[in-house]
């Protein structure tokens, strides 16, 4: 690990550590670092492996962020567990980069966690900037999700089917605070003690998926995860998106779906294969399209 922006020691324990992996944000990371609120939070930006000279901006404005830099790009799970091993807090919020805290939204989620030892997973609603609310809970997978997960072509060409209603909370009211299952990982609040005690993200999944399989984990441990209703940050997703490669995503995506499956459903070997074609068929259907559709 490079070195890191060092830190001062005049600062107060933090209650929050806000932990962003960052891979070529642009101009976004500035954004995502404004609306951190200071008050009770430390902040640590883990890059991997950006080659802009935009992190080195972001760096120069914003001197009360810790910088990590890993030299190439290790995937989300893994600079996430780098910057938690740093992190002071007693609640970790990992945040993408591309992402706006709304200051209201995210104190009332950190005193909701903290309210109760048996809450160690939280977040809230996710607006996009036009408005609309981000699908962000999930149920945990199982072989149907693998068909009509939230990104499956199935799922696009058929999305009032049941298993997709069933798997992404369609069924809930999203005004209630409630126990679920999955919060995705791009706003997730996790008790510090919590983190540790699972021994934080598997790095296995490089991209997506991590947060899945921890919430997994966490529940099977007997912790819970809770949706509290308040609007905690803005998504900037379609910019950021813009900035990656799609077949690149599309392929991690399906990856980390396939090793969710196998370490917690344990299918047979002729199951493991049909997962496996299965991923691999997505994929190239993904490529055909994209190729289509120019």
């Amino acid at each position: 690990m490079a070195a890191s922006t060092p830190r001062s020691r005049k600062n107060p324990t933090p209650i929050v550590s806000v932990i962003i992996p960052a891979y070529n944000p642009g101009k976004l990371l500035e954004r995502c670092l404004a609306s951190i609120p200071r008050k009770g939070t430390e902040v640590i930006v883990v890059d991997n492996g950006s080659k802009e000279e935009s992190l080195q901006e972001a760096r120069e404005r914003f001197p009360r962020a810790r910088f990590i830099f890993l030299g190439r790009n290790t995937g989300f799970a893994y600079a996430c567990n780098r910057g938690a091993e740093l992190a002071r807090g007693k609640v970790l919020l990992f945040l993408n980069q591309d992402a706006e805290i709304v200051e209201a939204g995210y104190r009332a989620v950190v005193k909701f966690l903290l309210a109760d030892k048996s809450r160690a997973i939280a977040s809230g609603r996710i607006i996009y900037p036009t408005g609309l609310i981000q699908e962000t809970l999930r149920r945990f997978p199982n072989y149907s999700s693998f068909l009509f997960g939230r990104r499956t072509l199935l799922t696009k060409l058929f999305p009032g089917n049941r298993w997709s209603r069933y798997y992404l909370y369609k069924d809930i009211d999203l005004n209630k605070t409630q126990q679920v299952e999955v919060c995705a990982g791009m706003f997730l609040m996790v008790r510090a003690n919590v983190f540790r005690k699972l021994e934080g993200f598997d790095e296995g999944f490089f991209f997506y998926v991590e947060d899945t399989d921890f919430c997994k984990r966490a529940a099977d441990a007997g912790w819970e995860t809770w949706f509290v209703p308040y609007k905690v940050a803005l998504h900037h997703v379609g910019e950021n998106i813009q900035r990656i490669d799609r077949t690149y995503v599309k392929m991690h995506h399906y990856k980390g779906a396939y090793r969710y499956l196998v370490k917690h459903k344990r299918p047979g070997p002729i199951l493991k294969v049909l997962l496996w074609l299965g991923a691999g068929i997505a994929i190239v259907v993904h490529l055909a399209l994209n190729r289509i559709l120019r």
